[in-house]
């Protein structure tokens, strides 16, 4: 098998390892957001944060989350291999760890920068509930990064 080959395979993979992290992602935000009072979701949020209304914020919201789970997927793949941390189990404990440290930092800069900026006012408030989201949602991603280039033969 030639090096193209190889490449290609393992971008495919780490293309559908972000897909399916985001996938992961969301529901578990949704069930831990369902704890709490409701948060009018986290892709609105992201959407409005560009189209600065609610008009359009969903599909802009969607097309910035998708985006973003394919280049993350990319880079925590590109970093398991470059660590050669892509057998079973390392591969999914280095993602839990990737996506802890990275909801760690994005729950962080949601609460204390993203929040108080916020063009709309109903997301100006974050509680509690919306951090843990956030975080358990980045750990997750990681996870299910890891547990699909486990599987995959990158």
């Amino acid at each position: 098998m030639n090096t193209m080959m190889i490449t290609a395979e393992a971008v495919f993979y780490a293309i559908l390892a972000g897909l399916l992290g985001a996938g992961a992602m969301w529901m578990a935000m949704r069930l831990i957001e369902r704890a709490g009072p409701p948060t009018r979701g986290m892709v609105v949020a992201v959407g409005s944060l560009i189209t600065r209304s609610r008009e359009n914020a969903l599909p802009t919201g969607i097309l910035v989350y998708l985006a973003a789970a394919v280049v993350f997927g990319l880079f925590y793949t590109m970093l398991m291999v470059r660590l050669e941390l892509t057998a079973w189990p390392h591969a999914l404990f280095a993602g839990a760890g990737f996506g802890f440290f990275h909801g760690l930092v994005v729950s962080l800069g949601l609460t204390w920068v993203v929040s108080d900026n916020h063009p709309l006012a109903e997301f100006r408030n974050v509680t509690p509930v919306v951090f843990l989201s956030h975080f358990a949602g980045h750990i997750v991603f990681g996870a299910v990064v890891g547990l699909v280039i486990a599987i995959a033969p990158v």
